[in-house]
């Protein structure tokens, strides 16, 4: 099964690598790609952020690194089965969140 692990990764974090290493371990092949808007600007450059994620691949044999504008138009063109994505700021969510959890 092929997943995608779309983000902006400016910059990558821990939590990335994280999201990183276990999607590693449950698909097949996994594809990293920073996702970026023509019009918008991030603080870092986007061949910047691809190099910090190749660095956070090494040693992940089934993790390639690539980058896009579309999400929807990627997965049809690249034959992505799922989408993986992580859970920021969970914590601070569950302390506001306005039913019990």
């Amino acid at each position: 099964m092929r997943a995608l692990f779309p983000g902006s990764f400016d910059p990558v974090t821990q939590g990335h690598q994280d999201v990183l290493r276990r999607a590693a371990l449950l698909f097949d092949e996994v594809v990293v790609c920073v996702m970026f808007h023509a019009n918008k600007t991030g603080r870092l450059p986007i061949t910047e952020r691809l190099d910090r994620l190749r660095a956070a691949a090494t040693g992940l044999s089934n993790v390639t690194v690539d980058s896009h504008t579309a999400l929807v138009d990627y997965c049809h063109g690249a034959g992505i089965d799922v989408v993986v994505r992580g859970v920021a700021a969970f914590t601070t969510w569950t302390t506001k969140c306005p039913w019990p959890a």
